[in-house]
């Protein structure tokens, strides 16, 4: 699209920018999802405690709860390749669908927050090598 804005790969709305910080962040406002292009992770990460109410709110903004049918695999936004999935290595019940062409990533609704507030009991595990059952 000409104006830099990008469809949801989940279900194809227009997708919103958002700032956080230094960051502009694109929120797909039907389901929640959330894009970042490569790099942007590590700017989010840096500002999470600043913009933790933020991320929050806009997972609460999400029009809908479920998806029906998200299509697998997901194409990118930004080149409409196929996306991959993978589990973060520390917080296991995260997965990112990252694109191996331009390096973004796609994150679920609430995937995104959950991701930057690493919680001491996640830290304890991974500094001890155990994995959480499920």
């Amino acid at each position: 699209m000409t104006d830099g804005t990008i469809s949801c790969p989940v279900d194809g709305e227009a997708m919103h920018r958002i700032t956080l910080g230094e960051v502009e962040i694109d929120r797909c406002p039907s389901c929640g999802g959330v894009w970042l292009d490569q790099g942007e992770l590590d700017g989010v990460r840096k500002s999470f405690l600043d913009h933790k109410q933020t991320l929050d709110a806009l997972d609460s903004l999400a029009t809908t709860d479920e998806v029906e049918a998200r299509p697998e695999p997901l194409l990118c936004p930004r080149d409409h390749s196929r996306m991959s999935v993978h589990k973060h290595p520390q917080q296991h019940h995260i997965e990112m669908d990252c694109c191996t062409k331009c390096g973004g990533l796609f994150f679920d609704a609430g995937e995104l927050a959950d991701l930057t507030e690493f919680t001491i009991g996640e830290r304890l595990r991974a500094l001890l090598g155990r994995t959480p059952k499920g």
